[in-house]
């Protein structure tokens, strides 16, 4: 959904909405779907949370990296973000790693 462009209000009139949807689907569910659907946002968290640690982790290595100096070439793309490789220019978009 894009929010760009909508205000505060309509953006918790579109939030309270979606809650609303979401509730009705719920007592839709029997209790095995529920707990199914439970389990899998459940995973789906704790992928989130293993992705969010990963991007911190290497986060917190390329600022030691520039701290030391040991970062003489960028580890991602400026312009896309993609990972940098090790040739000069990005594998994905083709700018040159500067």
């Amino acid at each position: 959904m894009d929010y760009m462009g909508m205000t505060q209000e309509e953006v918790q009139k579109d939030i309270e909405r979606m809650q609303r949807e979401l509730q009705e689907r719920l007592e839709k569910m029997t209790p095995e779907e529920r707990a199914a659907a439970e389990a899998k946002a459940q995973q789906a968290m704790r992928e989130d949370d293993a992705a969010l640690q990963k991007l911190i982790e290497d986060a917190t290595k390329v600022a030691a990296d520039v701290s030391s100096g040991a970062a003489t070439k960028p580890k991602f793309c400026g312009n896309c973000g993609a990972p940098a490789g090790t040739g000069n220019f990005c594998e994905f978009c083709g700018r040159p790693l500067s």
